[in-house]
């Protein structure tokens, strides 16, 4: 039997009922850290948030070397209503740990335990299971339907799923449903079709068991994955959208060395009526097209890829997908994506990027007893030299296989040096698997396939300057474009940036209002990119740099006839000249695939704006405030050529000389 001292098992539970705050469905993924002797691992967590989804500055992390994973593209849903966004972070934990997070109006408490104690048959630590985090699942009243709650594990253990216990503090509701039944050794869940209608969660705990128990049966980790029913009302159980045969099977399994990418279709076809979403919900840097659909009862698809970008996540990556129609949805489906292991660059290799290929060259004492002769790259056509001490290869960087890529600033070249798979499933014969890399600033790039601008933020932006001004409707820099007589009770935000550079757009995350000048207590005017309500409304303006919000005085709360303005703003700039960055309003319920970089998220304050019970503004409210102070959260900037990025962390071994 194994010590059980040191444990961590990440339980999630809600501190509020299920029609208030609830998430529409969580997980967390725990990760040993690699230094021995440790007491914390770390926790992927991905929470799905209801909307009104928070702004980025509302999301805290809690533990050391956190990380809130932002695109520019963020994964969101219509279904259920009004629709919900994909928060996901990843922190550094102790084996006990319990925190607590408020996303918007969702709150997320996390418990935990786990056992980081040696296995006794590989002897290493255990490696908990993966569960996949489902969009929100929707039945009808009269419809049976079954949900296959996609697990996996990299040890190859049983994965089992149960209830969360009350008494362990493994849930919060902790109900269950008489027309849920849950298969707990296959992991799946199935609705009878007697349901009330509403909205119901289910708290689930995933474990996993060794094979071999000896007649011990006890579960070697225990991790949270948190999903939301939704019951409608009657519908004709024949009128389910069902995927296509270009849709990838449930459990297929994309396995990817970096800088490979995965890009897949997933099509539905409604037997009547017309899909209105595809909602898939994957890893940070997955990205989705915008749904394609013609007429009523007509193919509706969307294009998904994701980029194995260097990243510090971990390596198994689900990626679930279904169908919605207004009342109905197509079954669950779930895709892995698992992030091969490469082998370090043997010992005195020396690897050479030139303008039109690579040269490298490895000792053959590196690497005893390697089969010479049968030395590939990604084109075998290609050949791979070798004589009594080195083995040798010339790669083209326009053929031989060779892949191209763009990660943050620069573009990355790979090949791949690797010995075939044994004719027999047990071999002596040592096997190798080389990724070789070249990696070139942007900037340095030639010809029209890759011209491009520098994309790295602080190349590109420098130190941009961002403030905001306070100016009565039909006066200002913009007069001519913001006069309206009959809207004598209101004050326009005006945002600035003064960047110089073509193309960049002002992007404003949030503003919020308060009466004081410490903000203890503030009033939303923006969120997610968005106006709040019908107090406040965007003016459009000719200038790509310049924000405008129109704020209706009889909404905002003063002191002493005082306000007090803060935003959180940042500029980006599309890498193609056809294309404009991505709109920062999630509520629009469209993806795409645009290509973009952009600065760190900056927050600006404005002085005492007096609005002097709702008359013209005085001088103060002309309060300009320049700033290029980072906030404290501040945004990754992620790049993507095509249709997927991601960059954290560069894991490859290589020399760039």
């Amino acid at each position: 039997m194994w010590g059980w001292g040191a444990a961590v098992v990440l339980g999630l539970v809600l501190a509020t009922p299920a029609c208030e705050a609830s998430p529409l469905g969580a997980v967390v993924t725990l990760e040993p850290l690699d230094h021995g002797g440790t007491q914390e691992v770390m926790a992927h967590t991905s929470v799905l948030v209801p909307e009104p989804c928070p702004s980025r500055l509302e999301v805290a992390c809690e533990g050391t070397d956190c990380n809130t994973h932002v695109t520019s593209d963020p994964i969101s849903g219509q279904y259920p209503s009004p629709g919900w966004c994909l928060w996901q972070w990843q922190s550094v934990v102790p084996f006990r740990h319990t925190s607590r997070q408020i996303l918007g109006s969702t709150d997320v408490v996390l418990s935990s335990w786990a056992d980081l104690s040696v296995r006794p048959d590989n002897q290493k630590v255990n490696q908990p299971p993966t569960a996949a985090l489902l969009p929100p699942l929707r039945v009808s009243v009269n419809c049976f339907q079954k949900f296959n709650l996609s697990v996996k594990d990299l040890d190859g253990d049983r994965v089992r799923c149960r209830y969360g216990n009350a008494e362990r503090e493994e849930c919060q509701i902790c109900s269950r449903h008489e027309f849920l039944q849950l298969d707990e050794i296959s992991c799946v869940l199935v609705y009878n079709g007697l349901g009330e209608t509403g909205q119901y969660i289910v708290e689930l705990m995933v474990e996993d068991f060794l094979n071999d128990t000896n007649g011990e049966n006890r579960a070697l980790s225990s991790i949270p994955l948190q999903l939301s029913l939704t019951v409608g009302e009657a519908a004709s159980c024949q009128a389910l959208p069902k995927f296509t045969e270009r849709t990838p099977a449930g459990g297929a399994q994309f396995t990817v060395l970096p800088y490979d990418e995965v890009d897949f279709t997933v099509e539905a076809l409604p037997p009547s009526g017309r899909v209105s979403e595809i909602a898939i919900v994957g890893p940070p840097g997955l990205f989705a097209s915008a749904l394609e659909r013609g007429e009523p009862g007509s193919l509706a698809s969307v294009n998904t890829a994701w980029l194995r970008s260097p990243n510090e996540l971990p390596r198994l990556l689900p990626v679930c997908f279904t169908a919605n129609t207004q009342s109905l949805q197509s079954e669950i489906r779930c895709v892995w994506i698992k992030q091969k292991p490469v082998d370090s660059l043997p010992r005195g290799t020396v690897l050479l990027c030139g303008s039109a290929e690579m040269n490298f060259s490895f000792p053959i004492s590196a690497v005893p007893g390697l089969p010479l002769s049968d030395l590939r790259l990604n084109d075998p056509s290609c050949p791979v030299s070798h004589n009594d001490t080195h083995v040798t290869g010339r790669v083209s960087l326009a053929g031989c296989g060779t892949k191209a890529a763009h990660s943050g600033s620069e573009l990355v070249y790979t090949n791949t040096l690797r010995t075939p798979p044994p004719a027999q499933p047990i071999s002596r014969l040592p096997s190798l698997e080389l990724q070789l890399s070249c990696r070139f600033p942007a900037a340095r790039v030639q010809g029209p396939r890759y011209r491009m601008g520098p994309v790295d933020a602080e190349e590109t932006f420098g130190r941009p300057g961002f403030w905001m001004e306070f100016h009565r409707p039909g006066t200002g820099p913009f007069a001519s474009e913001t006069q309206d007589p009959l809207r004598r009770n209101a004050l326009d935000l005006h945002l600035f940036s003064d960047t110089r550079l073509a193309r960049a757009e002002l992007k404003v995350s949030s503003c919020v209002e308060s009466p004081t000048a410490d903000f203890k207590k503030t009033y939303p005017l923006v969120q997610g990119g968005c106006v709040t309500g019908s107090s406040v409304q965007k003016k459009d303006t000719r200038r790509d740099t310049v924000k405008i919000y129109r704020i209706d005085l009889n909404s905002v709360v003063t002191q002493k006839n005082t306000m007090y303005v803060e935003c959180a703003v940042l500029l980006c700039i599309a890498v193609l000249p056809s294309q404009k960055c991505p709109d920062e309003c999630r509520s629009s319920g469209t993806r795409s695939l645009v290509s973009s970089v952009s600065t760190h998220t900056h927050r600006i304050r404005s002085g005492a704006v007096y609005v002097g019970d709702g008359k013209a503004p005085t001088t103060a409210a002309k309060t300009t405030t320049k700033t290029t102070t980072k906030s404290r959260a501040p945004e990754r900037s992620f790049l993507v050529t095509g249709v997927a990025l991601g960059v954290v962390r560069m894991l490859l071994q290589t020399l760039l000389l």
